[in-house]
């Protein structure tokens, strides 16, 4: 067996018997938890035990501090606003190659998601928080059971691979650049929040964390082009959800559910692990079907319907990060467009 063969069969089975134990147990947000476990899952190796309590510990920190703006500070906002930029640079700060993985994902997520929620009332605020963690929870369990149960070890694989897999990390940027790329993810996602909550827009939260998560990459480039990669992966698995979701109001069965779902996961786990261009692309477009699985089947909507509102979500929120960075760039950093400008001019004449 090649190692492909086993990440292939390893999430697979993880993913379809994620799906099968959690939607067939519905609780709050049940659709969430394969969603997480395929996270953990794609990694070559378990992140390990110490690893997976700091993702816990770190979402356990962000869900409380969502739970205490929405509790005291969201009638407040004088003094919601500056502890959101507080949060904000706390977290964008401190995003760096040794932090857990997707820690700042996770944090973002708890402390923008609950508030807003908050919104809809008191009670839907410690729903969710409680929800999430749980998932989370459950996510990592089913990580862990099938890294243990199909381990990378099954496939026989040289030294020199082995060696060639290991890839060292990015630099770390100096405290000083950190300093400045985390101040205009700060100002970016800040002004989203601010927006959204002030218009109580909380049908349109994806749009918010999306911007939140894009904004953690201060570069426009960079935005600009993880708004092509959302885009894609959005239509990627918008398209295979509007097809799982016609056949499952022709066969409207449990099991047929579980099918459908392990021949999918299969086919998204060949194009992830196939080498291809495309492999991050499918990457997203998996926990974008997750995502619109879990909602199309909890709700009356359509599945198409929710494909549609995704893929405006991001395309807005793409926008809005790009063009939200050129202009913090554009006031934080005058002098150097300054000295950028007369040094051109000798050179023009």
């Amino acid at each position: 067996m090649t190692l492909q063969s086993v990440y292939i069969l390893r999430l697979t089975a993880g993913l379809t018997t994620a799906v099968a134990l959690c939607y067939g147990m519905a609780w709050p947000l049940n659709f969430i938890a394969p969603l997480f476990a395929v996270v953990f899952l794609i990694f070559p190796a378990w992140i390990g035990w110490k690893m997976a309590v700091q993702i816990l510990l770190r979402l356990t920190f962000s869900l409380l501090i969502g739970l205490i703006i929405s509790e005291f500070f969201l009638n407040f906002p004088l003094l919601c606003v500056p502890l959101y930029g507080l949060l904000f640079f706390y977290i964008y700060y401190n995003d760096t190659p040794s932090a857990p993985p997707m820690a700042t994902m996770f944090m973002t997520l708890g402390i923008t998601i609950v508030p807003i929620m908050g919104l809809s009332g008191a009670s839907m605020s410690h729903v969710i928080a409680i929800a999430l963690l749980f998932n989370m929870a459950v996510g990592l369990f089913f990580a862990w059971i099938f890294h243990i149960v199909i381990p990378s070890s099954l496939a026989k694989q040289p030294p020199q691979a082995q060696a060639a897999a290991k890839t060292p990390p990015p630099p770390t940027p100096s405290q000083q650049e950190r300093a400045r790329l985390a101040l205009v993810s700060t100002i970016v996602a800040l002004t989203a929040v601010v927006i959204f909550f002030s218009f109580n827009l909380s049908a349109y939260a994806f749009a918010m964390i999306q911007i939140c998560f894009m904004a953690g990459s201060p570069n426009a480039s960079a935005s600009v082009q993880a708004m092509k990669d959302n885009a894609i992966a959005c239509l990627i698995g918008g398209i295979a959800i509007i097809i799982v979701y016609n056949l499952l109001i022709a066969v409207p069965s449990y099991l047929f559910l579980v099918a459908i779902t392990l021949c999918f996961a299969l086919l998204f786990s060949r194009k992830i692990y196939g080498g291809g261009p495309m492999a991050k692309a499918y990457i997203s477009g998996l926990t974008t079907f997750l995502v619109l699985l879990g909602t199309s089947t909890m709700a009356d909507t359509a599945a198409s319907t929710n494909f549609y509102l995704r893929i405006a979500q991001i395309l807005f929120a793409g926008l809005f990060t790009v063009a939200g960075l050129i202009v913090v760039e554009h006031l934080l950093r005058p002098r150097k467009r300054r000295k950028l400008s007369l040094r051109s001019r000798p050179e023009a004449a």
